[in-house]
């Protein structure tokens, strides 16, 4: 039931268009000793030619971290998540970059039918697990806008039982799938109230 908070991050989900998501990631480098856990599931940004975890609306994604790889004391490793400042030469990250992918992520409060296809939303930056990998990212609802200023468009509302957004008792926290509106790949600057 989406009657609780718990922000996971984004999810991949399918190619806008197209059938399930076939989960196709690219390898990104991730800079030595890189300061900050990067979770599975958190919108990821390229930053003098390195991955970096997204931490301000206005930079343009390059898409939903999923893991990395890297070499540590001679043992090549693979996470669902990057540890803060691990020391590694080889690190790299696996980023779902298809601008057209579209992802599952859990809104931090109420969403009306109203926002889908209409609206655009700013992301909670919230801190993940590293028991789990996961991200703690979600949608900021509160920050729906025509505008591009926000980072992802509501497509949808995920199909699955008490994720009914047209029930109360349901769309407290509910589940959407989105785009990424301000992707490197696919940013217009234009107003993007057009579908």
């Amino acid at each position: 039931m989406t009657d609780t908070k718990a922000l996971n991050g984004l999810t991949p989900s399918r190619k806008r268009g197209g059938a399930s998501n076939s989960t196709a990631t690219n390898t990104y480098p991730i800079a030595s000793g890189f300061a900050t856990n990067i979770f599975s599931g958190d919108i990821v940004c390229n930053v003098a030619g390195n991955v970096v975890v997204l931490s301000v609306s206005t930079q343009k994604a390059i898409g939903i971290f999923q893991g990395c790889q890297y070499t540590a004391n001679g043992e090549v490793k693979y996470s669902n998540y990057w540890p803060s400042g691990t020391s590694s030469a080889d690190a790299v990250a696996f980023v779902v970059d298809d601008p057209q992918a579209t992802f599952i992520v859990q809104a931090d409060a109420s969403v009306t039918a109203g926002d889908i296809m209409s609206q655009n939303f700013r992301c909670t930056l919230g801190a993940g697990s590293t028991a789990t990998g996961r991200s703690g990212f979600g949608i900021a609802a509160a920050s729906r806008t025509l505008t591009t200023g926000g980072m992802l468009r509501a497509i949808s509302v995920l199909d699955e039982p008490g994720n009914d957004i047209t029930v109360a008792a349901d769309r407290a926290f509910p589940k959407l799938e989105v785009r990424i509106v301000r992707h490197v790949d696919a940013y217009i600057s234009a107003d993007a109230s057009a579908n």
